[in-house]
């Protein structure tokens, strides 16, 4: 089914069921078809065609969930950005895709007329509240006819581009098609087929979700299409705040999350987290970055009805594609039949079971490639693999471990250090809240390993304490040579830490 038809058939299957929560308001599947194909026959009337590209730059809210249904309704490109980012990010994207139109909200952080100046393509701008100097969306959603004719959308068109976070670098954008936006749901509800999940994973109208990372994530393509699929609902956060997760888990009885690492340890240290109840939580779901195991077991107590699972994905290979057994999270697990991984070696070839080596990956969850990037791609995709950039090991039973990536690798006197062997190590001290470790520029050794710590509200730590205590742990080439202390480590939008940042610092 297209996404017309998709959104057709679930408002004849769920109709008044809860599809989503917004701001404590409940919208049922009916009104989510209404409002979507009204707005679509509205963009129609605009002049909006089959590959337009159409950017969505809001926080989370109802209107971005309206936007992606019309948007894919017309076989448009949809162009998630970011909330987060500055008006030279902004406008630097919408040039190098050739935006045609953006849908917005007067509360972005510039002036929307000086915008429209620096996007020559840029044909309109539709904003959230009413002004008469933009498009207003609520009069599109009310204005536009009922119904929508078949627009003939082909599987193979492309669909969206997704600009990464670019935690290592600058933002690039990762083209889908309009077969990748269905592949995410179908391999989540895929993993009710493993033996270990079965009873946990439901994937059906019983469950609901918290959408606490950034809509413009694509792990947010989940929150949009397992509704219409499968009648999930959904509880959409405006942006990710600890004390706002429990609340919501608790009013709404939220039965499973996907979140990022930080996500978690922001929850954990949360005074207030003792006085909710998360006992509504059936599973969740750590993905994004290389993830602790002390982290995820600190998080279990918390809600003693859930199973924490480790999970793999990425914007290039469409989430989710692998979970971990309960019993074993130190693990991301078996990985879909959608697509083949191997790890290979430096020179490209397939090395043995229990070494480390680049993931790389092939099958049809694997993008499209890098949207007007014909260099990158060449680098990316060597003989019909695409280099994921992440390092990782099999073990006998076909279980994926994620080391660290490749780029977050320091090359200390000859030696390869990975960052996340020195993160996870820090993160065990009781007085270290986050760590981020990179390497820095050393006249005699090429790299040296400097850390960024976050202690925990009231600690006092000198430095010295932490050297001794990462002297138990790391051999002597590993140990870093600085320690700088932060009050909070930069993020991307989508919550992982920006190591671009930190690296910029030296």
């Amino acid at each position: 089914m297209d996404m017309r038809e998709l959104l057709i058939d679930a408002a004849d299957k769920y109709g008044k069921n809860t599809a989503y929560i917004y701001r404590d308001k409940e919208y049922d599947f009916i009104t989510l078809k209404d409002c979507s194909l009204q707005l679509a026959n509205s963009l129609l009337d605009m002049g909006f065609r089959k590959n337009d590209k159409i950017a969505i730059y809001l926080p989370n809210c109802i209107e971005y969930i309206y936007s992606y249904f019309a948007i894919y309704s017309l076989g448009c490109v949809v162009v998630p950005i970011d909330f987060a980012l500055s008006l030279t990010e902004v406008v630097s994207i919408s040039n190098h895709c050739g935006l045609k139109g953006i849908i917005t909200t007067k509360q972005a952080k510039f002036n929307l007329f000086e915008l429209k100046g620096r996007i020559s393509t840029l044909k309109e701008i539709i904003t959230i509240e009413d002004d008469s100097r933009y498009v207003s969306f609520d009069n599109l959603t009310k204005s536009g006819k009922d119904g929508l004719n078949d627009q003939n959308i082909d599987s193979q068109m492309f669909s969206s581009i997704f600009y990464t976070s670019g935690t290592m670098g600058r933002p690039k954008g990762a083209l889908w098609n309009y077969e990748h936006i269905h592949l995410g749901a179908e391999q989540l509800k895929y993993f009710t087929t493993y033996e270990y999940l079965k009873t946990i994973l439901r994937i059906d109208e019983t469950e609901r979700t918290i959408a606490a990372v950034p809509l413009s994530h694509s792990a947010g393509i989940l929150f949009v299409m397992t509704a219409v699929k499968y009648g999930m609902s959904h509880v959409i956060m405006p942006r990710f705040s600890p004390l706002d997760f429990i609340k919501m888990v608790d009013k709404w009885k939220v039965t499973g999350v996907f979140m990022v690492p930080p996500m978690y340890y922001a929850i954990l240290y949360l005074k207030e987290v003792e006085s909710y109840s998360l006992d509504s939580l059936r599973w969740a779901n750590v993905f994004g970055a290389p993830s602790s195991y002390d982290l995820m077991m600190r998080f279990q107590k918390l809600c003693p009805n859930a199973v924490i699972l480790n999970g793999w994905g990425m914007t290039e290979i469409i989430p989710p594609i692998s979970a971990s057994s309960p019993e074993n999270i130190k693990s991301v697990g078996r990985h879909v039949p959608n697509v083949e991984l191997k790890i290979f070696d430096s020179k490209g070839n397939a090395i043995s079971t229990g070494e480390v080596g680049e993931l790389v990956a092939r099958g049809k969850s694997v993008f499209c490639g890098y949207y007007n990037e014909p260099e990158l791609n060449q680098e990316a995709f060597k003989d019909g693999w695409f280099y994921t950039g992440d390092l990782g090991r099999f073990d006998e039973k076909g279980n994926l471990y994620i080391v660290g990536k490749s780029k977050d690798t320091i090359k200390v006197g000859g030696e390869l250090v990975w960052a996340a062997e020195i993160e996870e190590i820090l993160l065990k001290h009781p007085c270290i809240k986050e760590a981020a470790a990179v390497g820095v520029p050393d006249e005699l050794r090429g790299e040296v390993v400097k850390c960024y710590i976050v202690l925990k509200e009231g600690i006092v730590l000198p430095q010295k304490y932490v050297m001794e205590f990462l002297r138990e742990h790391l051999s002597r080439f590993k140990m870093p040579r600085q320690i700088e202390y932060l009050d909070e480590l930069p993020k991307t939008g989508s919550g992982k830490i920006n190591k671009a940042a930190l690296i910029k610092r030296n």
